[in-house]
């Protein structure tokens, strides 16, 4: 791994100060000389357009807009590329709030990044959604995500803090090589469908050293990722670091390989390392590894789930995705629901490949039996407490990532 980028990286965002580089010095472009206010009250949504529009349009050398430590109001933005800069930073050291009024909102996003190269997103600020006027608004309700970026390759996210998002808190769609780093997510346990960092249709993606704890998924890796590496992750409460969930009935092959989670720490109810996937679809998951994890009354700390159907009164089918050469591989602590590992795999469609080692998974209440349920899956298990009945447990099993 390079590691001078990312310490450079590291301390733009901890410190407040921009990358330069030795060539040029870089144009800044602030804000509050665009004609925002910053007193959480009126809307800057314009000004920073203007200063988006300046750093990125009109200078073929690297820029940085600057967000200084004061409170800016803005309405749903969007910061389109492609930019004449090279490289463009935008510097959060103030905190960005949403608007609470739902008619402000036409699109499915707050603030959204568009084709932009060379973008990095960093400092000590803080982007507020506000999502509590968003929340109480049925399941399937319009509620658009609070930051998303769309085909911004080898950008950064690095130090900001994420609060209280209307939906998703992060999405990240085709941005390969992109880098989230040593970020903060939080929102109520109880906020629907407030997912940390979601991550789709991308390759090559590193999240790393960051606490997660929202409503939902800490991050889920959707359809069209490959090569993902989670590193350093404290997550939770949170419905877990998920796979999917893919394989809706009628879309069409949907696949998640090559990813690899490591050295994280689950807290608080909910779930652990989860795949999940529904029954009726195509596609495929495979190469997966969670490896060296930590669990504290972790409600379920491994879950493969491909009965998946959040909003209930799903059909059977005999169709699914296939679960192929997964990993579990050194995760301990305490759970407190019923089973510390539930494995069901279809019906139709044996899990394959599925390798557990060195698993010791202890319920929270001493007075309760440790037990695992498993269904219709292939692979072998080597030192793992509790038991898994449906699987082998052999001294010694060779597994590829």
């Amino acid at each position: 791994m390079d590691l001078l980028p990312l310490f450079l990286i590291l301390c733009m965002a901890t410190s407040g100060m921009s990358m330069e580089t030795n060539s040029a010095p870089r144009a800044s472009f602030n804000v509050m000389n665009f004609g925002a206010v910053g007193n959480g009250l009126t809307d800057d949504s314009i000004a920073f357009t203007k200063a988006w529009s300046a750093a990125c349009h009109g200078l073929s050398g690297d820029a940085r807009v600057i967000i200084p430590a004061k409170t800016f109001l803005v309405k749903p933005v969007k910061f389109s590329g492609p930019c004449k800069a090279p490289r463009i930073t935008v510097q959060v050291l103030g905190k960005l709030i949403a608007p609470t009024d739902r008619k402000a909102f036409r699109a499915n996003y707050w603030l959204l990044f568009y084709r932009v190269k060379g973008l990095v997103v960093g400092g000590k600020g803080s982007i507020d959604g506000r999502g509590y006027v968003w929340w109480p608004q049925p399941f399937d309700g319009f509620r658009p995500a609070a930051l998303k970026f769309y085909e911004c390759p080898g950008m950064v996210l690095a130090g900001t803090t994420h609060v209280n998002s209307q939906k998703q808190h992060i999405v990240i769609t085709k941005c390969d090589g992109a880098l989230i780093t040593n970020i903060n997510v939080f929102a109520p346990e109880n906020s629907p469908n407030t997912d940390g960092i979601d991550i789709a249709t991308s390759k090559n993606v590193r999240v790393r050293h960051s606490h997660i704890s929202t409503g939902d998924d800490c991050i889920a890796i959707t359809a069209g990722c490959s090569y993902i590496k989670i590193k350093g992750i404290t997550c939770g409460p949170s419905h877990g670091l998920s796979i999917g969930g893919l394989g809706a009935p009628g879309k069409p092959d949907e696949s998640v390989e090559h990813v690899e989670v490591s050295d994280c720490t689950f807290k608080g109810p909910g779930i652990g390392a989860r795949i999940k996937s529904s029954q009726g679809g195509r596609g495929h998951i495979s190469h997966v590894s969670y490896k060296n994890i930590k669990v504290h009354q972790v409600g379920i700390p491994i879950v493969i789930d491909q009965y998946y159907c959040p909003q209930g009164g799903c059909k059977n089918h005999t169709a699914a995705v296939r679960v192929s050469d997964v990993s579990f591989i050194g995760i301990n602590g305490t759970y407190t629901q019923n089973d510390a590992m539930s494995l069901l795999c279809s019906q139709s469609l044996t899990c394959t490949g599925i390798w557990l080692d060195n698993i010791d998974l202890r319920p929270v209440n001493p007075k309760k039996t440790a037990h695992a349920v498993c269904f219709n899956l292939k692979g072998r298990a080597h030192n793992v407490k509790p038991i898994l009945s449906c699987l082998s447990h052999h001294s010694s099993y060779s597994f590829r990532v």
